[in-house]
């Protein structure tokens, strides 16, 4: 059996925001388009597979493809009128996976870094799949208006536990064999985590929603939202901390505009 596993990463449709809401620089975050041109930004919506010796992840949901045809009636009026979206035909995770030849009912987990709109958005693309799983301090503290996005789905959550990592050393060993760790990184969400899969080469960390690109956590630059400022300033130090070391290949967030799609 392999002692590593591999990730793709996917970029699964694209979100164009007001800088402010991945950089804390304003108390209240600006729709798209007030500030004009300079303050957009225009970034990825990944989501991840990972390929373990014992059954495979996808590590959030991206886009629906709802959002090509109906966009109001997916967001809501305002969630609409706040960013800007795209999703070019085949980016979709399902189009993705099956692009790869793998279908909902082959997926072993879906797993969810937290539970904002651009991870949540195309949950239903994965119906099929063997399990979605959630952290209990993530389920417990979302907003009502986002169980749209997985109304019909059945959370397996976990509360978090001793692991060897992360600025709490608290999250799950995914299979219990020290190759995928849900590392609970809270802050930017209640019970957000990143991930950190042992690929072949070293550590491979999905920030996820810790940071929006490097620079967050090497300038500790908070996201726009955040749900405790204390708890983000520590998982950013922390994504910080791990990002140096010798067997750390990479530390990725999941809107970074310099990440490309590819493979550990």
């Amino acid at each position: 059996m392999n002692s590593f596993v591999k990730v793709h990463v996917m970029h699964t449709g694209d979100l164009k925001y007001d800088r402010a809401l991945a950089f804390k620089e304003l108390d209240e975050i600006p729709a798209v388009n007030r500030r004009g041109e300079p303050y957009q930004q225009l970034v990825p919506v990944s989501s991840y597979l990972i390929e373990h010796p014992k059954g495979r992840i996808v590590i959030d949901a991206g886009w629906h493809e709802d959002i090509r045809t109906q966009p109001k009636e997916h967001f809501g009026e305002d969630l609409y009128q706040f960013i800007e979206y795209r999703l070019p035909a085949g980016s979709s995770v399902r189009e993705q996976l099956a692009a790869k030849n793998i279908a909902p009912q082959d997926i072993d987990a879906v797993v969810l870094t937290h539970l904002d709109e651009d991870h949540i958005s195309g949950l239903e693309l994965l119906t099929g799949a063997k399990k979605f799983v959630v952290s209990g301090p993530e389920l417990r503290n979302a907003a009502k208006y986002k169980e749209k996005w997985y109304k019909g789905i059945s959370f397996e959550t976990f509360e978090p536990e001793p692991i060897p990592f992360g600025p709490f050393q608290s999250g799950k060993d995914l299979f219990g064999d020290g190759l995928v760790y849900l590392v609970f990184t809270p802050g930017h969400t209640a019970g957000h985590v990143s991930v950190l899969a042992r690929v072949e080469k070293g550590w491979l960390l999905l920030v996820s929603d810790v940071g929006y690109a490097e620079k967050s956590w090497k300038e500790l630059v908070l996201p726009g939202y955040t749900f405790d400022d204390q708890q983000a300033l520590a998982s950013l130090q922390w994504v910080r901390e791990f990002s140096q070391r010798e067997d750390c290949i990479a530390a990725i967030a999941n809107h970074d505009p310099s990440v490309q799609p590819g493979i550990y």
